[in-house]
């Protein structure tokens, strides 16, 4: 069984920025400057936007009162995001089937990321259509990202699959939710390709602390991962023996200083908890608990109005 630390290592072993690219102003939205943009100033030469910019529409401006029409970037990347099971169907179409939920969320979660994002499925659950499927997105894809729903068949056909057609190794990371992580690279070029886990918490967990700092990598940025920060905690958190566990949160401010609280199990719905946590709580492996009043690293996903 791997840490995540181990596992993050593994991930971001071998992966650089993307070769950079010249293009125009406006498809350069988003990506990050690959080189410095200098200009000229009686006949001295300036650093007009740094090196490492992630460029906004506030940068474009000033690149175009630069007369300035083209820039070298790092392009975003081309993300596929595959899901296979007959029991899948996109949300709102077929009432007898489970909603493609992983397939939705993940897409999304990349497209937030900055990447340029393709959906593939949710396919049915047939390995030569799977296979088939994954050989042909190999042409567009700098990464690919594979999860089913919950039926362990579904799961057991898609690494079988995999196995044929690279290098991909399955294992057991100590993390609670999702645990159970793929990761290698398959095809001519040798594309990432991660296999998250079915469940939804577990699946969108994994894509924060591994995919995402894939992604970000290869867009060239320097900050790979979600802010880390302390805070005082409101109520009781429970720990793992084996795991390190990530409880979904929500931050706020009191008197000056920040709090923290677990949004889990405060719903009846399961996945409740998505829509108000803007952050994770990180109990470390082998605390049985956290108390109220202690101060604890939490992992911020969104950055919180008044800051």
């Amino acid at each position: 069984m791997r840490s995540v630390e181990q596992h993050l290592e593994i991930v971001l072993g071998n992966i650089s920025p993307l070769e950079s690219l010249e293009v125009g102003l406006l498809g350069a939205v988003g990506c990050v400057l690959a080189e410095d943009v200098k200009t000229l100033d009686d006949f001295h030469e300036q650093i007009l936007l740094a090196k490492g910019t992630t460029i906004a529409a506030r940068h474009i401006a000033l690149l175009a009162a630069a007369n300035l029409g083209r820039v070298w970037v790092h392009p975003k990347p081309r993300v596929v995001i595959l899901t296979v099971g007959s029991d899948l169907a996109d949300p709102g179409t077929i009432e007898e089937l489970i909603p493609d939920i992983n397939g939705i969320s993940l897409t999304s979660a990349a497209t937030a990321t900055g990447a340029m994002t393709f959906r593939v499925g949710p396919l049915q659950s047939d390995a030569e259509l799977v296979h088939a499927s994954i050989e042909d997105q190999l042409v567009r894809a700098d990464v690919i990202i594979t999860a089913c729903g919950m039926n362990a068949d579904d799961y057991d056909l898609l690494t079988g699959v995999l196995r044929r057609l690279g290098r991909v190794e399955f294992t057991r990371v100590s993390m609670q939710p999702g645990g159970a992580q793929g990761f290698g690279q398959i095809g001519p070029d040798a594309t990432p390709i991660f296999v998250l886990p079915g469940n939804p918490v577990g699946a969108l967990l994994s894509f924060d602390i591994f995919v995402r700092p894939l992604l970000r990598r290869l867009m060239g940025q320097s900050k790979l991962h979600h802010r880390m920060l302390e805070a005082k905690l409101e109520k009781r958190v429970e720990g793992s023996p084996d795991d390190t566990r990530y409880v979904r949160a929500h931050l706020s401010r009191s008197q000056g200083s920040r709090t923290v609280r677990s949004v889990e199990h405060a719903e009846t719905h399961p996945l409740a908890g998505l829509g108000t946590a803007d952050a994770l709580i990180v109990v470390p492996s082998g605390v049985a608990q956290l108390d109220a009043g202690e101060t604890v690293k939490v992992m911020q996903l969104e950055a919180q109005v008044d800051e």
